[in-house]
Order: structure tokens, then sequence, then C-alpha cells
């Protein structure tokens, strides 16, 4: 028995219509109805063409969420989301899996990451000599894990039976924070080893929007390559009882599949940046489990920057096919 796994970001539209910032992009491409027309068409295939078809999407705005709902709803398929962010930016870090009506659902976890990190820290006692002071005034001003308890990002887990057998579904979307790589290091390292938690030795599959390339250290050490010095950083503010365990690796879809990761699953070229063209999601996965199809991604793209016209997003829909052993 088989079953596909997709992940898609798909661009909240308070990012993706702002033609003066994605100004490489043609302004009818940017546009939110345009976008989620092929979206729409472009999930519709996967779950035409494959059995066991499962959806796990980041970015899911308020301005997407009904439709996603009478999309998934037409299709028999249930949509388990969840928002999160200000209403000022349409709430555009949701995430949700959809899976279809039919298929067995025995749980549902939906986790805060920042709390779940906040459960394993405990505030340092302040000292008020004039010692402490001092040295107080030497360390630096942000806090890696004080930063990580501050995001407001949401995960989901499923907990389904394919073939009289259980397999977990987790989606996340990592925060974006490229310039404070050891806050991307504690979140990667949390995600994956609550994904463990939770699945007490049972076959799971974790898809997303990591926010890291296969040259970071925090990818590295999710897959357990060349992590032999990982450490988290130390914490000024907080007592962290959370230790990341090294010997719980992940496996990565495409790097099984074909050897290497895609060449880039997110491409976009803003004003006041350069040009970004970079991999960074991923479809793990941990237990008795055999890639047997990748979706097919493009080498190079061909437009100047995404959306384009047939690419309703700056990421990719990645996807792959797992059978259970």
């Amino acid at each position: 028995m088989t079953v596909r796994i997709v992940s898609y970001n798909i661009f909240a539209p308070v990012y993706a219509d702002r033609p003066d910032h994605y100004f490489k992009c043609k302004p009818e491409f940017l546009k939110s109805d345009y976008r989620w027309n092929l979206i729409r068409s472009h999930l519709k295939k996967e779950i035409d063409d494959h059995e066991n078809t499962i959806i796990c999407l980041q970015e899911v705005s308020l301005w997407f969420l009904p439709k996603l709902e009478l999309f998934f709803r037409q299709l028999n398929y249930i949509f388990f989301h969840n928002l999160f962010g200000q209403q000022r930016n349409d709430y555009l870090s949701g995430i949700g899996i959809a899976i279809p009506m039919s298929m067995q659902l025995n749980s549902i976890s939906i986790i805060k990451i920042s709390d779940h990190i906040r459960s394993m820290s405990q505030p340092r006692e302040k000292n008020t000599n004039s010692s402490t002071l001092e040295s107080d005034l030497n360390q630096p001003i942000s806090d890696s894990w004080e930063i990580a308890m501050s995001t407001p990002h949401v995960f989901i887990c499923l907990q389904i039976i394919i073939d009289n057998k259980p397999l977990y579904i987790g989606t996340y979307h990592m925060p974006c924070f490229y310039k404070e790589p050891n806050v991307m290091a504690i979140h990667a390292s949390v995600m994956k080893d609550l994904m463990f938690q939770l699945t007490n030795g049972e076959n799971f599959i974790l898809a997303g929007d990591f926010n890291i390339k296969p040259q970071d250290t925090s990818y590295q050490a999710l897959i357990g390559k060349d992590c032999v010095d990982f450490n988290l950083p130390q914490s000024n503010t907080y007592e962290i009882t959370y230790q990341c365990n090294t010997k719980q690796i992940l496996k990565s879809a495409y790097l099984e599949k074909n050897g290497i990761e895609p060449k880039y699953t997110d491409f976009s070229h803003k004003k006041g940046s350069t040009r970004f063209c970079e991999t960074l999601d991923y479809i793990f996965f941990n237990g008795d489990l055999t890639v047997e199809e990748v979706l097919e991604l493009p080498e190079d793209p061909t437009s100047e920057s995404y959306p384009d016209e047939t690419h309703p997003s700056d990421h990719l829909m990645i996807a792959a096919t797992f059978r259970l052993l």
C-alpha cells in the first residue's frame, strides 16, 4: 500500500500581491485569483493521479481558507488547519493538512512550538550584585532561546491508518530567522525530537517549508550528516533542560530517491535584494517506509522571478510516494 505526500507553500496574498516589491514579476501573475486557480489545478492533479494523497500546506492565510475548505470538501477531503500571525497580515502563517474523508484518522495534535520550547526551560534567578550586573552588560542583548520562544508558529500532526498500519503525518513552517542561525537550529532540533516523541517509534512523515538550505548546519543535523560538533547555543536568560537527541535522525525523500536534494524549491527576485534560488522545502521521514517516486522538479527557473504564468507561488510544490513495508 502506498501514500502520496504533497507539500506546498502557497504564498500568502499579503506577500504576493505587491508588484512594486516583486518587480521582476508580471502584475497579472501576482493576483490572488489568478494564483488560486493554478494552485487548485496543481493540487487536484496530485489527488486525481495518485491514491491516498495527503496535502500539507503552508502560508494558509485567511484569504485562502474558505476557498481551500470548499475545494477539499468537493473532493471528499477533510482539511485540518490552524491560522496564526496577526489580523493585519491576514494570519499569513497558517498551515494545514488535508486527507481523504475515507481515510481512518486516529488522532490530531496541534502544538505551538514556542510553548513546547518554553516548557523545557526555567528562567534563571537574577543576581543583583555588582559583578553580575557588570557581566550582564557584556552579554549579547538578544538570547536565541528567548527569540525561539517568541514565535507564533504551530505544528500539526495526524495519525492515520494505512493498510491496517499506523502512520503519522506532520507539517510545519519554520520561522525564517536566516540572520539568527542559532534560532533556526533550536527550532529544527526541537521539531525533530518532538516528532519522534509524538510517534513513539511508529512510522512518520514530516513535510513543510523549513527555511533551511541543505548546506546549513541545521539541515545536516536533521539527517545526521557531518554534525559531530552540532551544539545548541547556551542561554543567558533560561536554564534549558532540553538536549538534542543526535541519535534520532531523519531521512529526506528527495535525497533518498535521487541521491541529492532538489536544485531549488524557492525562487524569487525582490526589490532591494538579490536573486534567491535555493532549496527550503523537504519531505522528511522515519521508519519502515521506502520512497517509490518523487515529483519531478525543474532544473532551473525559466522566468526572472516566481510567481509567473505557470508557478503561482515563490515555492515549488514537492511530493513523494511512499510504500509502507
